[in-house]
């Protein structure tokens, strides 16, 4: 976890000031994060800021957008159906590491994760997944995703293999 003496800067820039506003708060209560004032495009930020990370939050999520954000220097992209926890991981993700000692890869699952790897495990689809949470089924194959990865997976029943091997309370 990142030291709270250090907050992540973060810009939010969307044409929707309720959204931006609302964000905002949002992160700012976490105190790894803090907001800044200011809007600058992506492509100026990288080019006179190269130390700068840029992750774009967008509810355009087609390929082509996707595409057009990543070849503009965004070291992310996370679209808008997400709650504000996976927000502030991915914002840590892309975040520039301090300098020193090489950081590991987060491993350690959130509560989410494990439930939707136990729901995985008892054989519901993401659909069914997605009822019982009470979220959607991109925020489920979002999860899945980011346990597929701290898991070292490639598929569901991989993931519940090695959360099982992990020790992972799947019952």
């Amino acid at each position: 976890m990142r030291r709270v003496a250090e907050p992540v800067k973060v810009l939010i820039a969307d044409d929707q000031a309720l959204f931006r506003t609302g964000l905002a708060r949002m992160l700012a209560a976490d105190p790894r994060v803090e907001v800044v004032a200011g809007l600058e495009a992506t492509r100026r930020l990288r080019r006179e800021s190269p130390g700068v990370n840029v992750l774009a939050l967008s509810g355009y999520v087609d390929k082509a957008t996707i595409r057009e954000v990543l070849a503009s220097g965004a070291k992310g992209f996370i679209d808008k159906d997400v709650t504000i926890e996976e927000i502030v991981e991915k914002i840590l993700v892309v975040a520039p590491k301090p300098r020193g000692r090489p950081r590991r890869p987060r491993t350690t699952m959130t509560q989410r994760e494990i439930h939707v790897v136990k729901y995985v495990a008892a054989g519901l689809s993401n659909k069914q997944i997605a009822h019982r949470l009470g979220i959607s089924e991109k925020t489920v194959r979002n999860h899945l995703s980011r346990v597929f990865n701290k898991l070292g997976a490639t598929n569901r029943t991989e993931a519940v293999m090695n959360a099982m091997r992990k020790g992972l309370p799947l019952a």
